[in-house]
């Protein structure tokens, strides 16, 4: 044995040593009731997943994210996948001197939790977007950098980009030869998963185990916990928020939570003053200390607490288990526009977790409001992220046929990745048009003549009026028809039939074909557009 096996022994003694003391004091914790503390220092869906890791990287691979649902354990994960790599051996063996846990959130609670978590060779390898510049990532070698919440500051040119360019190690060749290994976690990384896949085989992508104890989004989604959200920018609003989901609660006097604007928090405080609630707010000017919140969620309550929150409880954040018990109602402020990922990562992503029996065996909680939308399209496409099913967040959009239609560029861009050669997306298949086109026919009586003789359906918009431009009927020179109550101008049959919407009310259940109107030089002339299952088979 050489001395650099003699080092290595030594590094997987300390290692182990550390761990054994973290897992000893979060032991301890556990049994004085710590609610930061768990039943379990690792769980086993963690070591398994972390081998399910370690196995991709002896495959060659060098990039690993890890797509998880929100509060399933991802700390725990981390921590095992470095200790894990801490023990391995040859190229695989990792000193803790060369591991980076970071993230592009800007988030002290996050730092801070996942240094009093590590074992103690890791607590000084813990960086958060504040302190990115101190993480010192030039020169690794031998190196494992886990980034979590990799969706969270990860646009192009921002700290956590600048620092890994700077640094040297977004290149490919520079991995390779110096052993760089990466791990991308989120439970919002629908959107990276897209470009992480131009990797090819440098990547892969694995799902985190999900233990029959835990209960997530479409659990709380088909239970009726998780509502549709509005506007609370006004008294009434604000009001009905209170009567319907908190004085509900009669007695059972709970902690409610919503997310708030300053204007919307005056609308909720004025509707407490008048309902005899007590009011708190919870953010940067007037932040309730870990004392107060403790007394708010532990000891008795003597009336029901509405606390505004800007800030708070969000991606990342811990809701203990025994807080959630007391918490009521949820509410995440409104916006027209909805962002799916800040959606499922604020108060109803904090609410999920490892309590399904509790709420299975009749505990009252809820309704958490959010979209409901976005709570469907993210269950869609956690199973099937890169498929055909519709997502929107900030700089991101895809619609129901699976083509991106916005994106922002973010850090792992094949373009911000040296010595990279990209593969291409994969192919959607274009789905089968329900609907089939016949024509063109001189005029409507024609057009009309066909659907009966040809079809089991009645045509529908066959009387349809000719407009002129400023809207005026004008069935013999006009070249403007209504769709949808909106002027349109009559398009040649090409153009007519590359519309996306063409297919518009020829469903099956509507009951109806549509004789639409083309120009075919300076002459009016009509297609016939149908539900194809309706055309009367031919004996």
């Amino acid at each position: 044995m050489d001395a650099q096996d003699d080092s290595n022994d030594s590094v997987r003694e300390e290692v182990w040593a550390h761990f054994i003391a973290a897992k000893t004091t979060n032991h301890r914790k556990f049994l004085k009731g710590d609610s930061t503390a768990t039943s379990e220092y690792i769980y086993e869906n963690q070591k398994e997943d972390s081998q399910k890791i370690i196995t991709e990287f002896k495959n060659g691979k060098r990039v690993v994210s890890v797509q998880k649902r929100t509060k399933v354990g991802a700390d725990g994960l981390m921590i095992c996948v470095a200790v894990d790599m801490g023990m391995e051996n040859g190229d695989l063996f990792t000193d803790p001197e060369n591991v980076r846990i970071i993230t592009g959130m800007s988030n002290c609670e996050w730092e801070k939790g996942m240094i009093e978590k590590c074992p103690m060779c890791y607590k000084d390898k813990i960086f958060h977007h504040g302190q990115l510049p101190k993480a010192n990532l030039k020169n690794l070698k031998n190196a494992l950098i886990i980034i979590d919440e990799i969706d969270s500051g990860d646009k192009e040119n921002q700290i956590l980009h600048q620092t890994l360019k700077d640094s040297g190690v977004l290149d490919v060749k520079f991995m390779t030869e110096n052993n760089i290994r990466f791990i991308f976690i989120s439970a919002t990384i629908i959107r990276e998963l897209h470009e992480l896949y131009r990797w090819g085989s440098l990547h892969e992508s694995i799902t985190m185990s999900i233990p029959s104890s835990y209960i997530g989004h479409g659990d709380f989604l088909d239970r009726g916990i998780i509502q549709e959200f509005y506007h609370m920018n006004n008294r009434v609003q604000a009001e009905k928020w209170i009567d319907e989901d908190i004085l509900t609660y009669g007695n059972d006097f709970r902690v409610h939570i919503a997310r708030t604007t300053d204007k919307y928090a005056e609308n909720i405080q004025n509707a407490c003053i008048r309902k005899d609630i007590k009011f708190m707010r919870h953010d940067a000017f007037e932040r309730l200390g870990t004392s107060e919140l403790k007394k708010i969620f532990e000891e008795p309550l003597t009336n029901h607490i509405i606390i505004c929150v800007k800030g708070f409880y969000r991606r990342a954040n811990l809701i203990p288990n025994k807080w959630k018990l007391r918490i009521g109602a949820t509410h995440e402020l409104y916006t027209k526009t909805v962002d799916n990922n800040v959606q499922i990562q604020g108060l109803p992503g904090r609410m999920t977790g490892y309590w399904r029996e509790v709420i299975e065996s009749g505990h009252k909680t809820g309704p958490y409001r959010t979209s409901i939308d976005a709570v469907k399209e993210y269950e869609k496409a956690y199973l099937d992220p890169l498929g055909d099913n519709p997502y929107q967040t900030f700089g991101f959009k895809k619609n129901s046929r699976g083509k991106i239609t916005q994106t922002t560029v973010t850090l792992l861009n094949y373009a911000h990745i040296e010595n990279l050669i990209p593969i291409d997306l994969p192919e959607h298949e274009k789905p089968e048009k329900p609907y089939d086109i016949s024509g063109p026919f001189e005029d409507t009586i024609c057009a009309k003549k066909w659907c009966d003789e040809n079809l089991n359906i009645e045509y529908g918009n066959s009387a349809f009026n000719i407009y002129n431009e400023d809207g005026t009927k004008n069935k013999i020179s006009g070249r403007y028809i209504k769709v949808r109550g909106a002027l349109v101008k009559v398009l040649n049959e090409e153009e007519t039939k590359k519309e996306s919407d063409l297919g518009w009310g020829t469903k099956a259940e509507s009951g109806a074909a549509r004789i639409r109107p083309i120009i075919n030089g300076d002459i009016l002339k009509y297609l016939v557009i149908y539900d194809k299952t309706q055309k009367k088979i031919s004996i």
